[in-house]
């Protein structure tokens, strides 16, 4: 059995308008901030805190998320011993991105 053409008009319509819908809502919900954690090292504690919002950066870029901001303070490590490098620094933080 054929439907009137307005019929599948009207319906074409409502179905359009309802995915519109569902993604004026969903829309905000995909907006909101996400954390990203991101880690370092280098042979100061400035270069091992800097690598790690990169990589934090990078990991939101990634995401579609390219303004970050710092979340606390860095967490900065001072390692004596390590096998390949000896005396070096790593920091860890955490970034919120949108």
């Amino acid at each position: 059995m054929q439907r009137p053409s307005g019929q599948m008009t009207r319906g074409a319509l409502f179905v359009a308008g309802t995915a519109a819908a569902l993604l004026s809502v969903a829309a905000p919900a995909m907006a909101s901030t996400a954390q990203y954690c991101g880690a370092g090292r280098g042979l100061t504690a400035e270069v091992a805190v800097q690598g790690a919002i990169d990589d934090a950066q990078n990991s939101a870029s990634g995401d579609g998320r390219f303004h970050c901001e710092l979340e606390g303070q860095p967490q900065i490590f001072e390692i004596f011993d390590d096998p390949n490098f000896g005396h070096i620094f790593r920091a860890s933080v955490i970034m919120n991105c949108d």
